[in-house]
């Protein structure tokens, strides 16, 4: 059941994220308008082309982009959508002039048969419309070719196409979850044509996803004309690089320029959809507030039903008038309880009307599609005309000369739990029956700035108090507003000639910044990364202008590869002075090693844990002689790890199946076990006052790295801009690594911690002795039992 909590829309944790970032990026003097230059800029850079056609597109996207600018209060993630959205159509109305100039055959192609399904939102219309596309002789306009209109017509161009489209439809499916319930959309679907009339930026999509009212009325009083004759133009490339020999075209909005459509298309066969506005429009302002809440946190569901209702009623009283100035033989007028009821009779009717013909092989086409798409598939949707300030008696006396001209009941809208038939009609007066639910979800406590009320008390969110959106706030914090350093970063005339330094993880982000560096200063490098990554010895060595790199290839996540890496190394005779545990990852759900274990806390400490154990044992790390200068142990950590307040030693390690929102506590556990770990090696083996193998470990901040690599496909668009625009790169975020590798001060003291260039003891957990002691004799469990299976 969809949530009615309009006010409060759905919001995915990285999405919270990412619109924190954004408003605290104005502070910085970041822009949160959008441009009309840059756009066209963007669409420019993109093609490669200069022609966007000449029919008052610009007009309209000046007046759109002003009323978003001013009116839409759009979140951060909504204005990077739109943005996106913008510079796309640009961007096609440029390959498509590219297109008719390459092949103006284009422009004298024969559409054929033109049926179009048009009504009131919510009343049958994309039902109608996709069983009329599957009528072997019909072709609707796909999401893929919605979403992009010119394709190079090769398999290539073809999978291109349809990935967009399918990426398109999951990120939907993740920022709102019950948009798709109210709307089912698919990339293979016939889908809405406004969305060519959004190319001329002259459609209701904008007033739809947004509040621009000054647009809207802009909208209103212009003529349509040049948009449906540029939507005929992209129709005929459509039907050059897909014919049929007719279309079912699809939209509500054509209700309200069903005069323009008429003239552009005269031989159209128009179906007219028809259902208790009651039902139709609560429906549709349902839809508006959920779509709304993708883009925007202020949804007033109050203004969504003023403004519906108005525009709703426009629409049926324009289209009324655009009936009676055209033939009644090109109308199909389909009642929405027919078309629930026996809805292939339906499609037979206009099919007839149309020309078409509808035989058995058409009516089988028909009815696999409804086998293949039941009502209701993901779930149900729940609605109410009152939660938008409107009440029955008001759209009845609103539409009352629509339901009389059309003959349309008012439906008695009930429960399907309780037996009845949604499509059942009963001639009710007074108030739609409906039954209030309880809220869907719990709400997280938080405050108007999305801080938890524990992290209140304490002051601001710190990075470990084990929510993504805390993490990441608080790293953008330190990174913008930063302390003093402690220490001082490591001159450029600090070498280690000579020295053996092994980097974990070194094929990308910090660890190869890492990696060059130590190169760049004399290191010999040996370069720890997993399989597949043949060509980054010949990066690191152009990069760093050394000869001396080689590779070791590690999978930490599995512990026979670990020691079958430690075997090479060890055969070898190998000597490690410097040995940089960076490898890491952020699983946004939870994963296995083959072994069974977690995989953060495999990758994060049992892995180190092992290779530390072997090559002390193995002679590839040796503790410094009296006088001799020490080799030094990093190890890669994060301030998360204060996010974790014990370590469960009964179940170290134990795989437990979580979500994305538990990921970052899991994270955090893995971190506190290894700064445990860190602080217990270094006492372990530097007993006395004197240090005979240097043991540091490090929080290097917020880096643009590719960490979340694993991160769902739709979330990436939102954390690659995230990561890029807020973090530092991986070279500018390696000063304390360098600096407990490289610095003579490093090199003679034992269990530095550091967050960015600072100095800063571990959590009390990491650094109780007795935790450490514990945490060594469990771990040493897991070490032993690596052995005896590896």
């Amino acid at each position: 059941m969809t949530s009615t909590d309009y006010e409060h829309p759905y919001r995915p944790i990285p999405v919270r994220v990412f619109n924190r970032l954004g408003t605290e990026g104005l502070r910085f003097g970041l822009s949160d308008r959008l441009n009309v230059g840059s756009l066209l800029d963007a669409a420019r850079r993109k093609t490669g082309l200069e022609d966007f056609g000449d029919d008052g597109h610009l007009r309209a996207l000046n007046v759109l982009v002003a009323s978003i600018n001013s009116e839409a209060r759009l979140t951060p993630t909504g204005r990077l959508i739109q943005k996106s959205r913008l510079v796309d159509a640009l961007a096609h109305r440029l390959r498509i002039e590219d297109q008719f100039k390459q092949h103006p055959e284009i422009d004298d192609i024969d559409l054929g048969t033109i049926i179009l399904v048009t009504g009131l939102q919510r009343t049958g219309t994309t039902l109608l419309q996709r069983l009329l596309n599957a009528h072997p002789k019909v072709r609707g306009i796909s999401g893929a070719e919605a979403l992009m209109p010119v394709s190079a017509g090769d398999e290539r161009a073809q999978r291109a196409r349809k990935r967009r489209a399918v990426l398109a439809q999951k990120a939907v499916s993740y920022l709102s979850p019950e948009f798709m319930v109210i709307h089912p959309v698919g990339h293979d679907q016939a889908e809405e044509d406004v969305l060519l009339l959004d190319l001329n930026f002259m459609s209701q999509s904008a007033e739809a996803t947004m509040t621009v009212p000054s647009y809207s009325r802009w909208l209103e009083a212009q003529d349509h004309t040049q948009t449906y004759e540029y939507f005929r133009r992209v129709l005929r490339l459509l039907s050059w690089q897909r014919p049929r020999s007719a279309w079912v075209l699809k939209t509500p909005h054509h209700l309200e320029y069903l005069d323009v459509f008429a003239k552009v298309f005269p031989e159209a066969t128009v179906a007219q959809t028809h259902r208790d506005p009651r039902i139709a429009l609560a429906s549709f302002c349902s839809m508006v507030a959920h779509g709304r809440g993708i883009f925007s946190d202020s949804v007033d569901p109050a203004e969504i039903g003023r403004h519906w209702c108005y525009k709703t009623h426009r629409m049926v009283q324009r289209a009324s008038g655009a009936r009676a100035e055209t033939p009644t033989e090109r109308f199909v007028d389909v009642s929405y309880y027919d078309l629930m009821a026996d809805p292939i009779a339906e499609v037979r009717q206009i099919c007839e009307r149309a020309g078409i013909g509808f035989d058995s092989n058409d009516e089988r086409a028909a009815r696999q599609y409804l086998a293949a798409n039941p009502k209701d598939r993901f779930g149900k949707h729940d609605y109410r005309l009152e939660d938008f300030g409107l009440s029955p008696e008001v759209v009845d006396e609103t539409f009352a000369a629509y339901r009389e001209a059309h003959g349309i009941p008012v439906e008695a809208a009930v429960r399907e739990r309780s037996g009845a038939d949604l499509s059942s009609v009963s001639e009710t007066s007074g108030r739609v029956l409906r039954m209030r639910r309880p809220a869907r979800r719990s709400r997280t406590n938080l405050s108007s700035d999305g801080e938890t009320s524990a992290s209140k008390k304490r002051g601001r969110p710190q990075i470990g108090d084990g929510t993504f959106v805390n993490a990441v706030v608080s790293a953008v914090r330190d990174l913008r507003i930063p302390k003093a350093p402690d220490v001082e970063s490591v001159p450029d005339d600090v070498r280690i000639d000579g020295k053996t330094c092994l980097v974990t993880g070194a094929n990308s982000g910090l660890g190869r910044a890492a990696a060059i560096e130590l190169a760049r200063r004399g290191g010999d490098m040996i370069l720890a990364c997993r399989p597949g990554h043949d060509g980054i010895c010949d990066e690191i060595k152009q990069a760093s202008g050394s000869d001396s790199v080689e590779l070791a290839e590690v999978d930490l996540a599995d512990l026979r590869s670990v020691h079958h890496c430690c075997d090479g190394l060890a055969q070898r005779g190998v000597m490690i002075d410097i040995a940089l545990m960076n490898a890491g990852l952020m699983t946004p759900t939870s994963k296995q090693t083959p072994q069974g274990y977690d995989m953060m806390f495999g990758v994060h400490f049992l892995a180190n844990r092992v290779m530390i154990d072997r090559w002390l044992g193995d002679g590839v790390i040796r503790p410094a002689e009296r006088g001799g200068e020490p080799p030094r142990i990093v190890l890669v950590s994060s301030e998360s790890h204060r996010s974790g307040t014990s370590i469960d030693f009964d179940r170290l390690g134990a795989y437990t199946d979580y979500g994305m929102k538990d990921a970052m506590r899991h994270y955090g556990a893995s971190k506190l076990v290894l700064c445990t770990f860190a602080t217990e090696l270094s006492r372990r083996l530097n007993p006395g006052d004197s240090t005979e193998v240097a043991v540091h470990s490090l929080c290097p901040g917020g880096v643009a790295t590719n960490i979340a690599r694993d991160a769902p496909t739709a979330l990436k668009p939102i954390l690659d801009p995230v990561l890029r625009r807020f973090f530092r790169s991986p070279a500018e975020a390696i000063a304390p690594i360098t600096y407990l590798c490289c610095s003579p001060e490093a090199g003679g003291s034992t269990g530095i911690y550091l967050h960015l260039m600072q100095r800063k003891q571990v959590s009390e957990s990491a650094a109780d002795p007795v935790n450490g002691a514990k945490l060594w004799e469990a771990s040493q469990v897991l070490v032993d039992e690596s052995r005896a299976s590896g």
